[in-house]
């Protein structure tokens, strides 16, 4: 069930920490059906419904087994819940409900810690042991779910969300330099790390059992995508991948069609939303609704006739929405604040209005596309980073290259030489290339956000208009996220999507959409990040390599006789809205705010910079205009989710 969690765990008890209702209301968008307490001498636990399996008080949270011993708050869903069910009940297990929550704490009770292994689903939860004085929590493999905490000498708070945490805290956390530095080169804050100094996030894949004799436990990895592997697919070959990838997509699509509320779909003329929708209407007997976006004027990277059309093909309903410039400009306060963290994709407010429209027509559960791109090699920039890679770890003379000062690594006649050599002169595409890479990164880490422009702009960015709290920063602080490095060539892609897992997929996509669509009551569900459809695709990968076999090659050829082949074949566009309009009508509505604002007075940002900088970004500048937009989305989430300001 998709739910807003919350709690204290007391290491003292004779003077435990109490939740209020108002604490736990702080969450009500997040469960808008139903509120939860329980209290003993050691914890206090608070839960938000939003009502999606076994609409019965037999839903209801936190909910304790039979006996007493185990108590939880969760947020999230267990798909394949009844398999569970059926498990656990041959193994004597006794069942009163119909809820997952129910087959979790069973879960938990049979088989410990590890229970988490044979769940499908995305979930964060803390499950108190009245017995042992122990607070075990969890979180899905890819994050989909959120998971906050802060401890003291005295007390562990956790919630789903800041705005329900920060509340509960004794002070207010001063803000973290090292992560506002993270954040204005990635677009948003690598998990664990917050804005907050203290304040950390569960990381996605991971476990944390905490007890008073063991207070300062660190989490857990229980899962990684680079080992992630099903050992049925582990002789497969070539000419069965498609139909094994057909198969467990669809099965994934299924299961995460388990409701007992309407479901919906997250439309684009993509690959990805058109395969779910595909696969969806398979196995939906009732109507079926679907949402996209559009901008005015139709511009060419308007997709709703693409998803309309599929949408038709396939008997679905289809409903759009129009964005524009001046709802978006007004909105953006209200936007950051739901998002709980600023998260400076453009695409935000579009992410936004999918679920608040589906709100409106009375869906509680929408299905998206998010992780395809992820799973099968869809953003070439990332392909691109693999070869690199490969062709540096190939070649020792080109990687110990790299180490030359920043002016001779530039040196044009340099790589003439070395393109124009007998040995080199197959490589001097890959060489002119590299030649332009801003290099300067850990010796030991793969080239990665390098390859991203955004990221590398932001490096020289930073020192227009960083004040003193960001004097001690090390130009090394921003690759902490992606500390990761292949033992050999075989492992460059594994070890590359796991980067872009920990990174981008956890910290933007999914968490975006999590707090967009909880903003609006509404559950998203990713059956592109099931566990048994990733193990499998790694399982072949490892076998057969794919990241050179072109585009989303694997999807392309399992969606063969499911997709039209004008869906298949159209290059991928995704959320583009009118990036510059927009970011100019933030500037122009809220750069003001910036002046002698929170970031100003805390050190983070210097004055007399910030004005230079004002004044030299604006609508010809894109590189500087992002820039810009990514400090007035940190300006006003400070004010409104920290301070707790109105705007």
């Amino acid at each position: 069930m998709m739910c807003g969690v919350i709690g204290i765990f007391n290491r003292r008890p004779e003077t435990p920490r109490r939740l209020s209702r108002e604490d736990v209301d702080t969450l009500h968008h997040r469960g808008p059906d139903a509120q939860g307490l329980y209290n003993d001498e050691h914890v206090s636990l608070g839960h938000r419904r939003l009502s999606i399996l076994d609409l019965t008080e037999g839903g209801a949270q936190p909910q304790s087994t039979r006996d007493g011993r185990y108590t939880v708050t969760f947020n999230g869903e267990i798909y394949n819940y009844i398999e569970l069910r059926r498990e656990l009940a041959d193994q004597g297990v006794r069942f009163y409900g119909a809820s997952d929550t129910e087959v979790l704490l069973a879960a938990y009770g049979v088989w410990g810690k590890r229970c988490v292994e044979r769940f499908r689903g995305m979930f964060a939860f803390a499950l108190y042991d009245r017995t042992a004085r122990t607070m075990f929590m969890a979180r899905d493999r890819c994050g989909e779910k959120p998971f906050f905490f802060y401890r003291d000498g005295e007390c562990f708070y956790f919630a789903s969300e800041l705005k329900g945490l920060l509340p509960l805290l004794p002070h207010t956390p001063s803000l973290d330099p090292s992560a506002i530095d993270m954040y204005l080169h990635y677009q948003y804050v690598p998990e664990p790390s917050t804005l907050l100094q203290g304040v950390r996030k569960l990381p996605a894949a991971h476990t944390l059992l905490l007890s008073h004799d063991d207070w300062n436990a660190e989490p857990v990895r229980y899962w990684d995508v680079r080992s992630a592997e099903t050992p049925e697919y582990a002789s497969a070959q070539p000419r069965d991948i498609p139909d094994i990838i057909r198969a467990r997509l669809e099965e994934s699509v299924a299961l995460t069609l388990r409701s007992d509320v309407p479901v919906g779909l997250a439309l684009s003329g993509g690959i990805d939303s058109g395969a779910i929708a595909a696969f969806a209407r398979r196995h939906t007997a009732d109507q079926f609704h679907a949402f996209g976006i559009g901008y005015p004027g139709r511009p060419p990277y308007d997709e709703r006739e693409q998803a309309k059309g599929l949408a038709h093909k396939l008997g679905i309903t289809f409903h759009e929405v129009e964005l524009k410039v001046d709802d978006f400009v007004a909105f953006l306060p209200t936007l950051v604040s739901i998002m709980d963290e600023p998260i400076a994709d453009i695409a935000a407010f579009g992410h936004y209005a999918v679920p608040r429209a589906a709100a409106e027509h009375g869906i509680k559960v929408l299905l998206s596309g998010t992780g395809g791109d992820e799973v099968f090699w869809g953003y070439p920039w990332v392909v691109r980073s693999i070869e690199i890679n490969e062709f540096l770890l190939r070649h020792p003379f080109v990687s110990r290259l790299r180490h030359l000062p920043k002016g001779l690594w530039r040196y044009e006649p340099l790589w003439k030489v070395c393109s124009h050599s007998r040995l080199l002169n197959a490589y001097s595409t890959i060489l002119r290339e590299i030649s332009v890479i801003d290099m300067r990164k850990p010796p030991e880490q793969l080239f990665f956000y390098e390859m991203v422009k955004d990221f590398v702009n932001a490096r020289s960015l930073r020192t227009r208009v960083y004040g003193p709290a960001m004097r001690d920063i090390s130009a090394d602080n921003v690759f902490l996220p992606t500390a990761l490095t292949a033992l050999s060539e075989a492992d460059i892609p594994a070890t590359t999507l796991r980067l872009l897992f920990d990174t981008y997929l956890t910290s933007n996509c999914i968490a975006l959409g999590d707090r967009v669509s909880m903003g609006c009551g509404v559950e998203v569900r990713l059956p592109f990040l099931d566990a048994r459809l990733i193990e499998s695709v790694m399982a072949l990968r490892r076998r057969h390599p794919d990241h050179q076999r072109g585009h989303k090659a694997w999807l392309r050829a399992a969606l063969k006789e499911v997709l039209p082949d004008e869906v298949l074949t159209r290059p991928k566009s995704g959320f583009q809205p009118p990036i510059m309009a927009w970011l100019d009508g933030a500037r122009e509505r809220y750069g003001a705010l910036l002046r002698e604002g929170l970031l100003v007075n805390s050190g983070i940002l210097d004055m007399s910079r910030l004005e230079s900088f004002l004044k030299e970004s604006g609508p010809n500048d894109p590189p500087k205009q992002f820039f810009l937009y990514k400090l007035i989305l940190l300006e006003i989430w400070y004010r409104s989710v920290v301070r707790r300001e109105r705007f």
